[in-house]
């Protein structure tokens, strides 16, 4: 085992990794699918595109296009991978305060080696063989489904929503708040156009436009597999988007979460409720 401190931007969970032999700041994120590399990391320690590039989707259906490289050895944690392709993309679109990141680190990155989130103590602890069943026997062991695309790695898992309905949410520490497509509103008895309910009206960082509307929903959220591992009247953001949902930080942060995909699950252990 071995544990990395990590730091907070808003939501977001960054960590150090070392890039060949240069330290660099990286947001953890399940969501993002694919490793990247900001542009103006790439830049610095010559790391260039071969030519062939990635395409994948964001959670509001439109492609992003990057140039694909192998990166110089990353490690973190005493995991190194010296053959892990990666995306170049600028940042520039992003807040001010995440443009400056060096990249971003995804799942495919742990792809075959378990790791635990520790939000209570602000760590990220790569685990053992031993260790893991450790936190499995702990905790709560929640099948998830990996879903790979290329270089891109994500998870889903089976979430029960307020009013019954059960849906696959994509697990994701980039996001906030629940995030529920704009169909789902009524299955959960949310008009969309009643008073209290903040509607907003913009463009992402991609400049695709949105509607997104902000409410908080009356009941639980909860791990279908392990009802135990809920989030009682989340706060919840429904736009239009490509998945059921996305669970993000506020979930997450609740628990220890541990991301095992070689044996396809995601450990929920005891947190702390109030972060």
């Amino acid at each position: 085992m071995s544990a990395t401190p990590f730091d907070r931007i808003h939501h977001l969970v960054t960590v150090p990794v070392l890039v060949g032999e240069r330290t660099a700041r990286f947001v953890l994120d399940t969501g993002i699918g694919l490793t990247l590399l900001s542009q103006r990391l790439s830049a610095a320690i010559g790391c260039r595109s071969g030519g062939s590039t990635f395409t994948g989707r964001r959670m509001s259906g439109q492609e992003v296009t990057v140039p694909l490289a192998t990166a110089p050895p990353l490690s973190i944690g005493g995991v190194t991978r010296r053959d892990h392709v990666v995306g170049i993309m600028a940042l520039d679109g992003f807040p001010p305060e995440v443009g400056a990141v060096d990249g971003f680190l995804s799942l495919a990155f742990f792809e075959a080696v378990p790791f635990t989130v520790d939000y209570a103590r602000g760590t990220v602890i790569v685990e053992s063989s031993t260790s893991v069943e450790q936190r499995a026997r702990a905790g709560a062991a929640v099948p998830v489904r990996p879903e790979r695309d290329g270089p891109a790695v994500d998870a889903f898992m089976r979430l029960d929503l307020p009013g019954g309905r059960t849906i696959e949410a994509e697990i994701d520490m980039g996001s906030d708040s629940l995030i529920l497509d704009e169909t789902l509103a009524d299955a959960v008895g949310v008009d969309l156009h009643r008073d209290g309910v903040q509607r907003v009206r913009g463009r992402d960082e991609t400049g695709h436009a949105y509607t997104r509307s902000f409410t908080r929903l009356a009941g639980s959220i909860s791990a279908t597999e392990a009802p135990s591992v809920a989030q009682p009247d989340p706060d919840v953001m429904f736009q239009r988007i490509i998945y059921d949902g996305l669970v993000g930080d506020a979930f997450l942060r609740r628990f220890t979460v541990t991301y095992d995909l070689p044996r396809e699950r995601v450990i929920f252990g005891p947190g702390n409720a109030s972060i």
